[in-house]
């Protein structure tokens, strides 16, 4: 297939496929959250994001790190360490991947995080998330060997050397995951002393994977505007499959009208197709192949 040789007018966007690779901050101008129906709802009605645990996370890398001392007498060194690293929580967004793939297209995400594809995707505008002073963020990066475990240095005596130690190296402890955690393509946020970020004014699109679940329709209810609410689909084009997103309340109204259209062909012959395999899915010898259909009338 051709560079730009698919120009999807659905797109507000006119993005044509496939796109160009991103980088510096065209990576992250839109940022995206995937979470379940029920934790929506809570960030809706109070825009807020709230910060998450950086122990009790997924990846047993991140949550198992390590630290040494040379000497005994170190030891309530070592105990500031993790008391230290203990007070920091984070949230994390997925980015695009290039000008064409946008995050809320990655299926992985709606898998683990999506509540099985039955979730939401939030998608921000990074300029307009309020970010408080002294928070840290940045982008995620991968590695095959993340370090898990620090040797703290025995020049290290006092607590303000300590957190000194991990200002400075705040991006290798928090900003760095194994390899096969690549798909995530994350930006991370983090804080130990905010509880939670405010995100009002900053939400430009809400996506589901259905425009016919009830929880797509509590969404449009929620949001009350419908140019905010689209869902993902995908484009069998060429012999390849392409995500694409659609306005949830466009399609229902086009797939609710062509259910119900008397002249709707294709949809009576549906029909009659499921009735037969019901009729006859009991006995698994007979020949499912309906030779004449009816025409609707």
């Amino acid at each position: 297939m051709n560079k730009g040789l698919i120009d999807f007018f659905n797109n507000p966007d006119n993005i044509v496929y496939p796109g160009h690779k991103l980088k510096g901050k065209e990576r992250y101008r839109k940022l995206y959250h995937f979470t379940s129906f029920e934790s929506f709802v809570k960030i809706w009605l109070s825009k807020e994001l709230k910060f998450g645990s950086t122990i009790n996370v997924n990846d047993i890398q991140e949550s198992g790190k390590f630290f040494s001392v040379k000497h005994i007498e170190q030891l309530p060194i070592m105990c500031a360490f993790i008391d230290k690293l203990s007070l920091f929580r984070q949230i994390s967004f997925t980015m695009d991947t290039d000008s064409y793939l946008k995050g809320f297209m990655n299926t992985m995400m709606w898998g683990y995080y999506g509540d099985k594809s039955r979730g939401v995707c939030i998608e921000f505008d990074y300029d307009k998330i309020i970010f408080p002073k002294g928070i840290i963020k940045g982008v995620v990066k991968y590695t095959d060997f993340p370090q898990q475990f620090t040797e703290i240095p025995s020049n290290i005596t006092t607590l303000k050397q300590v957190n000194n130690y991990i200002s400075k190296n705040i991006h290798k402890l928090f900003f760095c995951k194994q390899t096969g955690w690549k798909g995530e393509n994350e930006y991370r946020v983090i804080s130990s002393k905010e509880e939670s970020l405010n995100i009002e004014n900053s939400i430009s699109c809400v996506y589901l994977t259905s425009c016919t679940s009830k929880e797509c329709l509590w969404v449009e209810k929620l949001v009350k505007d419908p140019l905010l609410v689209k869902y993902l689909d995908f484009n069998n084009t060429s012999s390849i499959c392409l995500p694409i997103d659609h306005y949830t309340k466009t399609s229902r109204e086009e797939i609710i009208g062509a259910q119900n259209d008397p002249n709707n062909t294709l949809e009576h012959f549906k029909k009659q197709a499921w009735d037969y395999y019901e009729k006859h899915k009991n006995d698994e010898n007979f020949s499912l192949i309906l030779k004449t259909f009816s025409l609707c009338h």
